[in-house]
C-alpha cells in the first residue's frame, strides 16, 4: 500500500510499504479520508516526544472495516466508523478517579505516533482504542465533520474543566482550528459575546463568518485598549479568556484580558521548560481562577460525537482544501505557513 512515512523531522516520504495485517483483537480499516492537524505539523517539522520514527503519521480519520483479527466479530466488517488516536488504560491512579486524560499509560499506543497512522491507504486499530471508542458513521452524518471527533473532544473537555461559559463574555486568543472550535462551542454554550484575537486576517474572517461578535487583529490593534474601548464589562475585562494559540505571549496576554473574579483556560500547550511571566496580583487580589486542559476523556468524546451528529456545528468551514495522499507534505506546509486551517487527505 501507499503511505506517508516520516523518517525524521522534515523527512516525509510518500512510498510503498507492506500491507498491514490485524493481530488478535485488532481491526484493519481502509482509510476513506484523514485530516491534517497542528500536532501533525509540529511532528513533521520538529518531532514529538511521543513519536517513534520512522512511522506513518496522521491520526484524525474515517475508516471502513476491511478485516478483523482473532477474537473480533466479523459483524463490523463493512462499517464506516470513526475512532480516537489513543485510549486511557482504565485502571491507573488517574483513570480510577475519572481523570482519564492524565492516564499514566496514555502514550503507550498512539495512532500516528507509536502506531502507524492514517496518512496511508490502510490502517490497523488496536483493541485498546477501538473497544472504547468506536462510532459507526450513520446516514446523515457528514464524514468530513465526523473526522473532527478527536480535536472537538479536547475542546469539549476544556469547556467541562471550566464548567461552561453560559452568560459569559468570552475572549479566545487564537483563531486556528482549535480556537474556532472554542468559538462555536462558546456560542452554543450560551456565551453572551465572543471576541477572537489573532494575528492573521484570513483566520479572523472565518471567525467572523462563524458568528464571532468581535475580531481583533493584535498586529493592528492593542488588545488591552480594545477591552476599554469596547466597554467589555464596563472596561473591566472578559469573564472568561480561553488561550488557544499555544504561544507564550498568548498566555501572558490572557491574564491581561480577564476581569477580576474571572477565569482563564490555558488550552494551547507550550514546550516543556517554557517559563511564562505574569503579574501575580491579578490571581491573588483579583481572585482570577486559572485552569489547564489537556487531551480528553471518554465522557467528552461521547459528547463530541453527539454534537457532530446533531449538525449544530459548522465544521466544514474549518476545511481549507483537499489533497491526495501523495501531496500530504504540501498540505502540512500550507498549514505551517498559516495559509490553511485544516486539510482533507484522501488516499
Amino acid at each position: 500500500m501507499k503511505a506517508a512515512v516520516l523518517y525524521s523531522p522534515g523527512n516525509l516520504v510518500f512510498e510503498e510499504v507492506e500491507d498491514p495485517v490485524p493481530g488478535p483483537g485488532e481491526i484493519l480499516a481502509r482509510v476513506k479520508l484523514a485530516l491534517t492537524c497542528g500536532t501533525d505539523v509540529k511532528l513533521y517539522r520538529r518531532g514529538h516526544p511521543y513519536a517513534r520514527l520512522p512511522n506513518i503519521i496522521g491520526h484524525e480519520f474515517i475508516g471502513v472495516v476491511e478485516d478483523v483479527g482473532e477474537g473480533v466479530s466479523r459483524d463490523i466488517v463493512g462499517d464506516t466508523f470513526v475512532t480516537m488516536n489513543t485510549s486511557p488504560c482504565g485502571s491507573c491512579f488517574f483513570c480510577r478517579r475519572g481523570q482519564e486524560n492524565l492516564c499514566v499509560r496514555l502514550g503507550e499506543e498512539i495512532i500516528g505516533f507509536t502506531r502507524p497512522g492514517a496518512y496511508s491507504e490502510m490502517i490497523v486499530v488496536p483493541r485498546r482504542i477501538w473497544s472504547r471508542y468506536y462510532f459507526r458513521v450513520g446516514e446523515g452524518v457528514d464524514e468530513v465533520e465526523a473526522a473532527f471527533l478527536e480535536p472537538l473532544s479536547t475542546v469539549v473537555h476544556g469547556h467541562s474543566v471550566i464548567g461552561g461559559v453560559s452568560g459569559d463574555s468570552v475572549a479566545i486568543i487564537g483563531s486556528g482550528p482549535i480556537g474556532l472550535l472554542h468559538l462555536q462551542l462558546s456560542m452554543i454554550g450560551g456565551a453572551s459575546s465572543v471576541t477572537v484575537f489573532d494575528r492573521h486576517w484570513e483566520k479572523l474572517r472565518v471567525a467572523e463568518r462563524l458568528g464571532a461578535d468581535h475580531v481583533v487583529n493584535v498586529r493592528e490593534e492593542d488588545p488591552i485598549k480594545f477591552v476599554s474601548d469596547s466597554n467589555i464589562n464596563g472596561g473591566l475585562g472578559f469573564d472568561t479568556v480561553i488561550e488557544a494559540a499555544g504561544k507564550r505571549e498568548a498566555w501572558e496576554l490572557a491574564l491581561k484580558l480577564v476581569r477580576k473574579g474571572g477565569r482563564v483556560l490555558f488550552f494551547g500547550g507550550l514546550p516543556k521548560g517554557v517559563e511564562v511571566s505574569f503579574d501575580s496580583y491579578m490571581i491573588h487580589y483579583g481572585e482570577v481562577s486559572v485552569f489547564g486542559a489537556f487531551h480528553t476523556t471518554p465522557r467528552s468524546v461521547r459528547r463530541a460525537y453527539e454534537l457532530i451528529s446533531s449538525g449544530r456545528l459548522r465544521l466544514r468551514e474549518l476545511i481549507s482544501g483537499e489533497y491526495r495522499l501523495r501531496d500530504v507534505r504540501e498540505a502540512l506546509e500550507s498549514m505551517a505557513r498559516g495559509v490553511s486551517l485544516k486539510c482533507v487527505i484522501r488516499p
